[in-house]
């Protein structure tokens, strides 16, 4: 039946997973872009934030060389010995440095904050996808369980028919409350 269908009615449909998920791929790719940058995020001595961590100490290396050059002209202009500059210099680095470890603490922790829910993100975002496959599938089988229950109901049909036509007695039974050996085995 299914080719004479074809050739009067033309062939049937068919989804193809492969030309959707085609359509999904740049999607996916950003993705799994957004998924590595979570994971850099989160990865305290990823290249990222080993930028970020060089970035700030070198900010912080010119604020301590911008301070040294104002402590040493405020100096200059107060009378204050040598000694007295260093020390002053020394006790503004110490204050920086410590400055500093609390802010790349706070900036470890604030990166593996937004790194996590970018993640939990990403995490739905997948789901998504895999919803998507999986549902595609589950709409690929029940279209060919309805085909085959199509077929099914159209053979009984005929077959039906056919029994009808051959009226009664036999093998297919006549009379009421007489059963043949065929409606036995289709009942």
């Amino acid at each position: 039946m299914g080719w004479l269908s074809d050739k009067l009615f033309g062939k049937r449909k068919r989804l193809n997973p492969k030309k959707i998920n085609d359509y999904m791929l740049p999607y996916r790719d950003m993705v799994d872009e957004q998924e590595d940058i979570s994971r850099q995020m989160m990865d305290p001595n990823s290249k990222m934030n080993q930028s970020m961590r060089h970035d700030m100490f070198s900010r912080q290396n010119d604020m301590l060389a911008q301070g040294n050059q104002q402590m040493s002209k405020l100096g200059a202009q107060t009378g204050m010995s040598p000694a007295q500059i260093m020390m002053q210099q020394r006790m503004a680095q110490n204050t920086m440095h410590g400055n500093m470890g609390m802010q790349t603490r706070d900036l470890m922790r604030s990166q593996y904050g937004q790194g996590l829910g970018m993640l939990q993100q990403v995490m739905g975002q997948r789901q998504g996808i895999g919803e998507q496959q999986a549902s595609l599938y589950m709409q690929q089988i029940n279209a060919a369980n309805a085909r085959r229950q199509q077929r099914m109901g159209t053979t009984m049909g005929l077959l039906g028919t056919a029994v009808g036509a051959f009226g009664g007695g036999g093998m297919f039974g006549s009379k009421e409350g007489e059963e043949g050996v065929f409606r036995k085995w289709f009942s």
